[in-house]
């Protein structure tokens, strides 16, 4: 039985290697085919280098992140993560419980986390099932909708309440009638506020919420540290999320804007293409008070030493929580503008990963 389950583990293990070796070398493939890439190849001494320095973890070490990371910003830093060991090892060992991922279902958000941080939820649906706010079972949703909710409510959100990779499946409902309509083809999902944005944040783009999508990594002594941060900005009326149309620009530990921001593909824009704003020429508004609210989120995730979280400016100057982003994070906004994820902290999560194997 044990030799069974070795070889099932170890199967499984390799497949999952090889889909992840897979898929980035697709869109590896898709960047150095884009005829805008400027490509700045690796020396033969920056590549021993790296590879001196991640074979600890796994002697199958692919040289694209860094050298897209090289061609982006012009500098070469070992400490930039292959995005296939951050996928394989990195985040699978700072996150190992697999039970928090329940809080990175949005139903579950405002009980949790409490006060006003998450948008307001009108109704949710798991497994077919309508519920209030209070998670009381609603027998009859539509009459619900038409009771309590009112026309200062709209518009609303619907999302999925889970799994929303690339925002897909997120509408913006102006009325009961098409609340009623979309519910139907969603097994799960949360129907809330949509959150009204900051003029502040407006000046960059003012036709798409855009969110901050802020990283936090918490060390073995429970320390949280803040590790980036970058906002994702709608193009041509698209939602924010880079896979959807959108770009997104990191902001520096001073709360400036980097000089430019990069879409899927990672064409360079120098100022955002609809509202022409240059991005170097900015400084994202209230940066504190968006680092000491992403950390009191990070503080109520137990289990969990990595998260992203999406950050909104509202229209009252605070900032909210959009999502909680606990498996399937990235690191490219940061280590595309030659910032390795993990900064300072990289040894020593390679070195735990290292003597957790040995």
């Amino acid at each position: 039985m044990k030799a069974r389950k070795f070889i099932r583990d170890k199967a499984s293990s390799t497949w999952t290697g090889l889909s992840v070796y897979s898929s980035f070398h697709k869109y590896n493939r898709s960047i150095y085919s884009n005829p805008n890439f400027e490509r700045s190849k690796l020396t033969s001494g920056e590549k021993k280098e790296y590879y001196n320095y991640w074979k600890q973890i796994s002697p199958i070490v692919s040289f694209k992140t860094v050298e897209m990371s090289k061609s982006l910003s012009g500098v070469f830093n070992k400490r930039i993560i292959p995005e296939e060991f951050f996928l394989l090892y990195i985040e699978p060992y700072l996150n190992n419980n697999k039970d928090v991922a329940f809080l990175g279902n949005k139903s579950i958000y405002n009980k949790w986390f409490g006060g006003e941080l998450f948008p307001k939820d009108f109704f949710h649906k798991l497994n077919n099932i309508y519920y209030t706010y209070d998670f009381d079972v609603i027998d009859d949703i539509e009459s619900f909708i038409d009771n309590t909710m009112n026309v200062n409510d709209f518009p609303v959100v619907a999302k999925p309440n889970k799994d929303s990779y690339g925002g897909a499946n997120i509408y913006f409902l102006k009325n009961k009638d098409e609340v009623k309509k979309i519910i139907k083809d969603h097994p799960d999902l949360v129907v809330q506020e949509k959150l009204q944005q900051s003029e502040l944040i407006n000046e960059l783009n003012k036709d798409s919420i855009n969110t901050v999508r802020t990283c936090l990594y918490k060390d073995s002594k429970n320390t949280i540290h803040f590790l980036g941060s970058g906002i994702r900005m709608g193009v041509d009326g698209s939602l924010d999320n880079v896979s959807d149309g959108g770009i997104i620009c990191t902001i520096n530990s001073d709360g400036s804007l980097d000089k430019y921001a990069f879409d899927k593909y990672v064409n360079k824009y120098l100022a955002h293409p609809n509202s022409n704003t240059v991005f170097a020429d900015k400084r994202l508004p209230l940066y504190e008070d968006l680092v000491e609210t992403s950390k009191s989120v990070f503080e109520k995730i137990p289990e969990a030493r990595l998260v992203s979280l999406d950050m909104c400016l509202d229209n009252t100057e605070k900032w909210r929580c959009i999502e909680v982003n606990l498996f399937g994070q990235t690191t490219r906004f940061m280590q595309y503008v030659g910032e390795p994820f993990l900064g300072e902290f990289t040894d020593e999560v390679i070195d735990s990963i290292v003597n957790l194997k040995s």
